[in-house]
């Protein structure tokens, strides 16, 4: 039976060995069966689908522009980029994403977070979604015709301390640490296995630092 292997915005940070809780090579095991993902907090995730919408709301007000695909009957569902990114004869390896939104008229990418606990290190919070954002972006400017995601608008939802940051493409970020990461990844998934050659926090943590420039701005 062919192989299917799907990797998401929302767990690439796993992918490029820069999730704090999981490993690239755990997450690797869990993609081929070898292990158990960690289990879903239900009360998390309900709770930021249930604020979404509200985050949404806040970016519209604050951009004054519609943010369309987000999930309402009104402005369409959400839409999901995906593509075949890498295959062989056995295996196929995709990348997809599904943003919370679009701003047409500004080629923008909408991401809302709705942290469960009270966020006050906002700079930390946004530096740990980096990764998915920039895969968004990437995801969006190649196979969406009507927006070039010059940049994401991203909404950390909170009740009475809301904040909304604008982040640009990050070209370096992307093509020369991001993707080259996502590449090796996927390679080892055509293969099945790993061997001592696979890129490692252990091995060489420096490979997992990103020494670029990484530019965010508080909508205020």
């Amino acid at each position: 039976m062919d192989k299917l292997y799907n990797l998401r915005a929302s767990q690439i940070a796993r992918v490029i060995g820069n999730d704090d809780y999981c490993s690239r090579q755990n997450h690797f095991a869990v993609l081929i069966g070898e292990k158990d993902d960690r289990p879903v907090n239900e009360i998390y995730t309900s709770h930021g689908h249930e604020c979404e919408r509200y985050g949404v709301a806040h970016v519209m007000i604050a951009t004054q522009f519609v943010v369309v695909n987000c999930g309402s009957d009104l402005l369409g569902s959400q839409e999901t980029m995906s593509y075949d990114y890498m295959s062989d004869d056995n295996t196929t390896v995709k990348l997809s994403c599904t943003p919370d939104g679009f701003i047409t008229e500004k080629n923008a990418v909408v991401e809302v977070k709705s942290p469960y606990y009270k966020q006050e290190d906002f700079d930390k919070y946004v530096k740990r979604y980096l990764p998915q954002v920039y895969f968004q972006q990437y995801l969006t400017r190649k196979l969406k015709k009507d927006n070039n995601a010059d940049g994401t608008y991203f909404c950390i939802y909170q009740k009475g301390n809301t904040k909304l940051y604008y982040i640009p493409y990050n070209e370096d970020y992307i093509n020369n640490y991001m993707l080259p990461k996502v590449d090796e990844f996927a390679r080892y998934l055509l293969k099945g296995s790993l061997d001592k050659d696979f890129l490692t926090k252990r091995k060489s943590k420096q490979s997992f630092i990103y020494n670029g420039e990484v530019q965010y701005n508080e909508c205020v």
